[in-house]
């Protein structure tokens, strides 16, 4: 029997890129989802099904039992209350850890946290992802584990960006006016083979990495645009918003959101976290302890983006 990868979000926009990781190194896959997940059954099939959620531990041990490794992708990060960044998060990373330790103590865990949680009094999310972390080291006992922290994801198949490519291809692009600001990136496929490298990482048992996509001090929103026209083929414009403006539509969506429940992601919480000024990945490498190495920079990235919306004709 082959190794076994226990893995929460497999069925979101990065978790389907770390099973097809997991699936390449010769990783059987266990996922956890609500419903049998369709987009997993191609180019791959033969993964094993657990139906449930980060709420029920019952599931949640009949996930990892037996596993050698857990993936934690699962979490949210748009809530129609703040609350629920806390229930999800923080509380399912606890009941994950949990589950594990009556049912696979001995499983490496590979978390996925964020670069937020290097700054938790920014909002309800970045305060429940470094909550989460805390849970890690706090419940995770004696096994082998690896906090990783990505910066902004993007790639094939993610809906959160994609509208400032559409915006380029209308040759405009707003940005928030945060002068200087930096921030660092990753494609979604260099992180997908990071979480597979940290199963077969040197180094130290726990430890933490901020990864990105290996350009030095980030980039800053010239870059962004330069990267942006290559990519969709015209130069767009570039509008700054002063934050006032984009609290101002925070202010509606949080309004709208009381009014019929659904979660939207702009939210007054989420306007500290976009002006926030150094969203740029330090501390230990990744690159150090593994073989891992990033394949995309925003130039090549976005290319690859952008041929994905248009054959999805989404841009």
């Amino acid at each position: 029997m082959g190794k076994l990868a226990a893995v929460t979000g497999a069925t979101g926009f990065i978790g389907r890129q770390v099973v097809t990781a997991l699936w390449r190194q010769g990783w059987g896959v266990r996922v956890l989802a609500r419903r049998h997940p369709a987009e997993l059954l191609s180019p791959h099939h033969g993964f094993q099904l657990v139906l449930g959620d980060l709420d029920d531990s019952s599931a949640l041990e009949r996930l990892v039992e037996g596993a050698d490794a857990i993936i934690h992708l699962g979490g949210i990060v748009k809530a129609p209350r703040r609350r629920d960044f806390y229930s999800v998060n923080e509380g399912g990373t606890q009941r994950l850890l949990l589950a594990a330790a009556r049912a696979a103590p001995a499983a490496m865990l590979v978390h996925v946290s964020s670069i937020a949680a290097r700054e938790p009094r920014l909002s309800p999310y970045c305060d429940s992802k470094y909550r989460a972390e805390q849970a890690v080291r706090g419940l995770a006992g004696d096994r082998i584990w690896t906090i990783l922290r990505p910066p902004a994801v993007y790639g094939p198949g993610d809906r959160e960006i994609r509208p400032i490519f559409t915006a380029a291809k209308l040759g405009i692009v707003p940005y928030p006016a945060s002068p200087g600001a930096a921030l660092s990136m990753i494609h979604v496929a260099d992180l997908a083979e990071a979480i597979a490298a940290c199963l077969t990482r040197s180094g130290p048992p726990q430890a933490t990495f901020e990864i990105d996509d290996g350009v030095p001090g980030g980039y800053r929103w010239p870059d962004i645009l330069s990267a942006l026209g290559e990519a969709v083929g015209r130069k767009p414009a570039g509008l700054r918003l002063p934050r006032a403006g984009l609290l101002a539509v925070a202010q509606a969506n949080r309004l709208m959101t009381r009014i019929d429940g659904r979660a939207r992601i702009l939210q007054p919480h989420k306007v500290a976290e976009i002006y926030w000024p150094d969203w740029v990945v330090h501390g230990n490498r990744l690159e150090q302890v593994s073989d891992w190495r990033p394949a995309f920079d925003i130039w090549r990235g976005f290319r690859d983006a952008a041929k994905w919306y248009a054959a999805a004709n989404m841009v």
